[in-house]
């Protein structure tokens, strides 16, 4: 008869384990595609500016510790003042009516998220793929980019 308490204890105890389990990985779950969605919202945004004359878009959304790399720079960008000085005699010069934001991948990981994806876009008849990763950290209950690097597709 003792065993049989046990069994029943031990299968109450499996059962509300998985219960509250379930709910917190559904809480999660909502909790991560909120912060993908957010993510991606963020990074629309600041695409947009770029591609209207305004690389600022990236300083605004960017930790003052940022890193930046690319295939024009010897070595990395480190920090927002670097990251300004570098985008400033960009100002007024980039102008693409349309780009296309291909195959985005957020991958979350506590308070840090990392989105890979291709920004597709085209200079008269010339169409352009560049790869990029964005690793955004929260702090202070906002998300924003702690290291930003491009890469030009050889791909046409």
């Amino acid at each position: 008869m003792n065993y049989k308490i046990i069994i029943l204890i031990v299968g109450v105890c499996i059962t509300l384990g998985c219960s509250n389990n379930n709910k917190k990985s559904q809480t999660t779950k909502i909790d991560v595609d909120s912060i993908k969605s957010l993510i991606l919202d963020k990074e629309n945004a600041t695409l947009d500016r770029w591609y209207n004359a305004d690389p600022m878009g990236f300083i605004d959304n960017s930790w003052d510790d940022v890193t930046y790399f690319d295939p024009s720079l010897i070595n990395r960008v480190d920090s927002i003042d670097a990251f300004r000085d570098f985008l400033t005699p960009i100002i007024g010069k980039v102008h693409v009516p349309i780009h296309k934001f291909d195959k985005p991948l957020v991958q979350v990981f506590g308070d840090i998220a990392i989105l890979t994806f291709t920004d597709v876009f085209a200079v008269d008849t010339v169409t352009f793929r560049w790869h990029a990763t964005e690793v955004y950290h929260c702090r202070e209950n906002e998300w924003k980019l702690i290291h930003t690097h491009w890469t030009k597709s050889e791909i046409k």
